[in-house]
């Protein structure tokens, strides 16, 4: 048990690594594209063995499900956290994401795969919602912040993109770092032509190899490459086989307070209070909408088709 919940601190300390490697890229020199390029290239060279191994393992995927996969957790997700970044600190977007989750993956299952919701898992989308509601109160000055409320948006997609990724991994049914590999392989090859023909800014592109900051891409492929996207992938599976998923999850929702505890020493973030009441509102509605105060609810347990 007590590797189980080392795994799920180490998994909290690296998801909180990749917010705040997100924010760093923002108010850097580099790009949402650069940023990817970090992110994407070191597992596409370690699991490119490990994908072409399982191909068939792919194949047998309905592309509906492998489009939610790329579109939910590859290139267009990076590209708009990293975007929403510019406009909002650390707090919110570490909050609106994650913490927004359950409630989109809840609306998924509801909508189109008919899952009913206890009255215990509502009133943790409600606390949820409210919390969002006190994050659009935070925008509230002599005038109003429309360029933070611009950073809220696009953190509200990207955590609809990543439910959309929730449930379309799930239902695929990969092994993980399969799952992880293609993800990589596949957003790599977007990056490449989208920075080729000029759809999207690249700072790297247009900058000299002698004159990159090579000390900052290395911190950016150790938390977004190495960290978010392999050991945390390990990590996050050994805890939930040990301490199970429930309280995985419930753990999993403490991303935001440790992102934000981390984002004032390095950032020189100063959240008020505003915002420490909406972080911890949704905070509290991800931990009750998980599955960890009621684990024989069966209402709780969300179990979309698998596709074979």
């Amino acid at each position: 048990m007590i590797l189980g919940y080392a795994a799920i601190l180490v998994t909290v300390l690296l998801w909180s690594g990749f917010f705040i490697s997100l924010k760093g890229g923002a108010i850097s020199a580099l790009q949402p594209a650069d940023i990817a390029l970090v992110r994407f290239l070191v597992p596409s060279l370690i699991l490119l063995p490990f994908v072409m191994k399982h191909k068939a393992a792919l194949k047998a995927v309905p592309n509906k499900y492998l489009t939610g996969i790329v579109l939910g957790s590859g290139l267009p997700y990076l590209l708009v956290a990293g975007t929403a970044m510019h406009f909002a600190p650390v707090a919110h977007g570490s909050a609106l994401i994650p913490g927004t989750l359950p409630l989109f993956v809840s609306a998924i299952a509801v909508l189109f795969y008919q899952q009913s919701l206890s009255h215990h898992r509502i009133i943790g989308l409600s606390t949820v919602l409210l919390g969002i509601f006190v994050f659009l109160l935070s925008n509230i000055g002599e005038e109003y912040n429309w360029s933070q409320l611009q950073g809220h948006a696009m953190f509200l997609v990207g955590s609809l993109m990543w439910a959309v990724f929730t449930i379309s991994a799930r239902v695929a049914n990969l092994n993980a770092y399969v799952c992880a590999g293609f993800v990589a392989i596949v957003s790599l090859l977007m990056l490449i032509i989208a920075v080729g023909f000029g759809w999207i800014d690249s700072y790297l592109a247009v900058t000299p190899i002698s004159s990159w900051p090579w000390e900052e891409l290395f911190s950016h492929a150790m938390l977004q490459g190495v960290g978010a996207g392999l050991i945390a992938s390990f990590t996050f599976i050994y805890a939930i086989k040990i301490i199970g998923a429930e309280a995985s999850a419930a753990f999993g929702s403490l991303t935001p307070v440790v992102a934000t505890l981390l984002a004032v020493p390095i950032f020189g973030e100063q959240p008020d209070s505003l915002t420490w009441s909406a972080l911890i509102l949704v905070t509290c509605g991800s931990v009750v909408a998980s599955q960890i105060f009621m684990k024989h609810e069966l209402t709780q347990t969300y179990r979309p088709p698998l596709h074979r």
